[in-house]
C-alpha cells in the first residue's frame, strides 16, 4: 500500500486527530510532537502512539512515516470488525454520520509532552496527501 505523507508546521494546536477509511485507502490528519530528547530528535503520535528518532528533526520524520506505513499495513492485515475495534481501543470515536471516520481529541490538554528538552518541542501536522 503506497501512500503519501506530508508534514505541515502548525502554529495553533490541533484538537482532533482524525483518521478514514475509505476501501484500501486511510486518510489521516495527526498531531505530531517534535523535539529533541537528549542528543537525538523524536517525534511522537500520541493518538497512535507512533514515533520516530534520529540524529536530524528530519530523520526522526522519515522514521515516524515508516511507523505510519506500518500502522496501515497492520490495520489493512485486519478483517473489518477487528479494524474498527482496533482503532476504538486507541480512544478514536466512530463519527456520528460516517461509519469510517473516527477521530480522537488531543490527549495532552495543555499542549504539552513530558520529557522533551525544553525549548526544541514543535507541533506539526501530519495528513495523508
Amino acid at each position: 500500500m503506497g501512500m503519501s505523507l506530508k508534514i505541515t508546521p502548525s502554529e495553533n494546536v490541533h484538537t482532533m486527530d482524525t483518521l478514514r477509511i475509505k476501501g484500501d485507502k486511510l486518510e489521516a490528519k495527526l498531531n505530531i510532537i517534535s523535539g529533541k530528547q537528549g542528543e537525538f530528535f523524536l517525534s511522537y503520535s500520541p493518538s497512535l502512539k507512533i514515533s520516530g528518532f534520529g540524529d536530524t528533526k528530519e530523520e526522526a520524520m522519515e522514521f515516524i512515516k515508516m511507523e505510519l506505513q506500518g500502522f496501515c499495513e497492520d490495520i489493512y492485515s485486519m478483517n473489518n470488525k477487528e479494524r474498527e475495534n482496533y482503532i476504538l481501543s486507541l480512544g478514536f470515536k466512530k463519527e456520528k454520520f460516517h461509519a469510517k471516520n473516527f477521530s480522537k481529541a488531543y490527549v495532552d490538554e495543555n499542549g504539552r509532552l513530558q520529557d522533551f528538552d525544553e525549548g526544541t518541542v514543535k507541533l506539526e501536522i501530519l495528513e495523508t496527501a
